[in-house]
């Protein structure tokens, strides 16, 4: 039975670069006419009769079919029948997948007034007619997509009801600030729908749009009560004032300055907003007078990380132990960013705290950081220092992550990985192991070799072995094809064949199989493995099912494609998306199709993500329409950025380290795995190598194997949020 586990602490370093601008035309929200139909003709006379049939049939492609005839006749007499038959409580109009199909089919004509009214609705309540449905996985995306087809049509009518989605909050009023955000109103008064005066609602709406369309309106909201009115401010100065900061404009600095004077925490979080936004002089003052209120504190914590300051060092420092739990490791977050080292120094002998300042000071820049590290990790290596050898790994460990970070390793560094590597203890071993190889000191193979010296050191060799795999993903390369991990690839499938459990063996369980399958990702295709084995694997769900389930396609024949059908249609959204990813590099050109069809009606972002991506490596003509439908609908931002640039002639092959953003060595993810019983690594907990799988922000799954006291570095992550899974997944069904 697996044992349940926690994850205590997840940080990630990047190093900064400057995000990716993401803009949207306002597309033509009509097809050609010459896709259309004349209401007259006979293909319109006799098409409609027969798409109705089609969408009152029991069979679901029946229907999907009915939808696609009647979006493609075009007439007004086949939207009207289309809008009827989805706005209904037929079975078409309860079954979500249908909805989204028709949304797509009638985004084109989304200014004629019952299209519109339909789309409105279904922003405001996706769920089916009688209410059944609003829990399906695709709900979501039905308002998110009627919600970009509204915001796209760029009717005034339409802005309007999404204003109205937005000012409600909720799910809807997500989905439709999105797609204003997507696609910004060309008339700044259907923001207003005809109000002449702002509400407080709609003026933090203006300020979160960035419409600076909406100055002369906020000014005005912001101008009530005069400068004369000491108590009882109306909610709409504030609001108006933290837009105005949102939007540049420094017409809120004087009202601002006087509400820090008054005791409301509502007028002094607002004053603490508006001079974080505009980098007034006041900023961290009014921060850290919200640290003080247990009312604001929340509040301070969160503009301390948006607006680092070092006058805000000392406040954080003394509001830490007031925090609740679940803040404190924010808190010292916000420490490092604010450049607290004598700070976070006493921090580093707290059990509860010395993970989040370790990791602080080695991300953090500067003499005095790296001293601070120094002086710490020479203190460690004392019999009287209270945390021995485990504070030892830990500041070795922030060491290593400093060093490929920011380039600036402590002193006496590479002495402690070595003594690590060399001591007894599975863990030390481990340290050292990932250390030595991540900075180049060790090579892979060397490491490996000494990984598993021993007979019997079962936890020490799968433990060591899976920190040097992970410490190769930080190796430069200068090209971007990993071929540090070479290395790993004849060890693994050696491993594949091993005596031992054959159970373990096929379902990739075994840590030192997981270990090494980090090869995975320098060979997409799967490199000498039997197909076998890796059809073995990803069927299994374990750590290794992603990469493998990526290097099937590329062996795409009329024997495999069965399997590769069932992995694509399966419940793991991870395996799904590395299909994907492989079907771009499949030999079969109806490998396109299928790409095709699963990005109809997937409902998870990071799946379509795979399936744009998939579909920028293949040349056939198909492959238009859904990268089309992606750019112009996808609720999910990446998703349309993605489409848009497979539509522009570029490949988005994640397989190999991404050309764009900070170096990939140089961001670290840092877990720290704690059992559920509370104890802390720092007390010498140690457990059997736990697999994992780490998934990059790209999509791409890294299998890796924790060190015995839980923690988990994995460099080699390009910028972006990545995800943990502990285990297995769901076997795909």
């Amino acid at each position: 039975m697996r044992r349940p586990i926690a994850l205590a602490a997840l940080a990630l370093a990047l190093a900064s670069a400057p995000a990716a601008a993401q803009t949207h035309g306002a597309a033509s929200a009509r097809r050609p006419a010459d896709h259309r139909a004349d209401s007259n003709s006979l293909r319109a006379q006799l098409g409609i009769p027969v798409a109705l049939r089609l969408l009152a049939s029991d069979d679901f492609a029946s229907r999907v079919r009915g939808i696609e005839r009647l979006g493609a006749i075009g007439t007004k007499e086949a939207v009207d029948a289309l809008v009827d038959a989805i706005d209904s409580s037929s079975v078409s109009a309860r079954d979500p997948r249908v909805r989204l199909i028709a949304v797509r089919a009638l985004a084109g004509e989304a200014k004629r007034d019952n299209v519109r009214q339909l789309l409105q609705n279904l922003v405001v309540d996706s769920s089916g007619a009688d209410g059944r449905s609003g829990a399906h996985p695709l709900t979501g995306l039905v308002r998110g997509t009627a919600a970009l087809a509204l915001a796209r049509a760029g009717d005034g009518k339409a802005v309007a009801g999404l204003v109205k989605a937005a000012l409600q909050g909720g799910a809807a009023g997500e989905a439709a600030l999105r797609a204003l955000r997507t696609y910004p109103a060309a008339s700044f008064d259907a923001l207003l729908d005809g109000q002449k005066r702002l509400t407080p609602p709609l003026a933090t709406l203006l300020g979160e749009l960035g419409d600076l369309r909406a100055l002369d309106k906020l000014r005005a909201l912001l101008a009530e009560g005069g400068p004369e009115l000491t108590k009882g401010e109306p909610p709409g100065r504030s609001a108006a004032a933290v837009a105005l900061a949102r939007l540049g404009d420094e017409a809120a600095l004087p009202v601002a300055r006087g509400w820090l004077l008054k005791s409301e925490p509502r007028l002094r979080r607002a004053a603490a907003e508006v001079f974080v936004y505009l980098d007034a002089p006041e900023a961290p003052a009014a921060v850290a007078a919200l640290l003080e209120s247990d009312a604001t504190h929340e509040d301070g914590l969160r503009l301390s990380l948006l607006a680092p300051a070092p006058a805000l060092a000392a406040p954080l420092a003394k509001a830490l132990p007031d925090l609740p739990e679940e803040l404190r490791g924010r808190a010292v977050a916000a420490l490092g960013r604010a450049g607290g080292v004598t700070q976070l120094v006493p921090l580093l002998d707290k059990p509860d705290s010395a993970l989040a300042a370790a990791f602080a000071l080695a991300i953090l820049p500067g003499d005095e950081a790296r001293a601070a590290l120094e002086g710490a990790l020479r203190a460690s290596d004392t019999p009287a220092h209270p945390g021995g050898y485990e504070a030892r790994r830990q500041l070795a460990r922030a060491g290593v992550v400093r060093a490929l970070v920011l380039d600036d390793a402590p002193s006496g560094l590479k002495d402690a990985l070595r003594a690590l590597f060399k001591a007894t203890d599975p863990a030390d071993r481990a340290a050292g192991a990932f250390g030595l190889v991540a900075t180049g000191a060790l090579s892979l193979t060397d490491a490996l070799e000494a990984s598993c010296k021993t007979a019997g050191e079962a936890l020490a060799c799968d433990a060591t072995a899976g920190a040097a795999a992970r410490g190769a993903l930080a190796l430069p390369d200068g090209a971007g094809s990993l071929e540090p991990l070479f290395p790993l690839l004849a060890r693994l499938a050696g491993q594949a064949h091993a005596p031992g459990a054959p159970e373990a063996r096929s379902s990739g369980d075994e840590p030192l199989a997981v270990a090494l399958g980090a090869a995975l990702l320098a060979h997409p295709d799967g490199g000498d493995l039997p197909t076998s084995v890796l059809a073995a694997w990803a069927e299994a769900g374990g750590p290794l099912a992603p990469l493998a389930a990526r290097a099937l396609p590329s062996r795409d024949d009329e024997a495999l494609r069965g399997r590769i059908k069932r992995l694509l249609e399966g419940t793991d959204p991870v395996v799904r998306a590395h299909v994907a990813l492989g079907l771009g590099r499949s030999p079969e050109a109806s490998a396109v199709s299928l790409l095709t069809s699963a990005y109809r009606l997937e409902e998870d972002a990071g799946v379509r993500r795979a399936v744009v991506r998939g579909l920028s490596l293949r040349a056939e003509v198909q492959r238009v329409a859904t990268l089309t439908l992606a750019r112009d609908l996808d609720p999910d931002a990446e998703v349309r950025s993605l489409a848009r640039a497979a539509l522009d002639g570029r490949a988005l092959d994640p397989g190999v380290r991404p050309a764009l953003g900070p170096e990939p060595r140089r961001s670290v993810a840092w877990v720290s795995i704690q059992p559920n019983d509370g104890r802390s690594p720092l007390e010498g907990h140690q457990a059997p190598a736990r697999a994992a799988r780490v998934v990059r922000a790209d999509g791409v799954a890294v299998p890796a194997v924790a060190d015995p006291d839980g923690a988990l570095l994995v460099p080699g992550l390009p910028a972006g949020p990545a995800s943990l899974l502990l285990g297995r997944a769901p076997e795909p069904r």
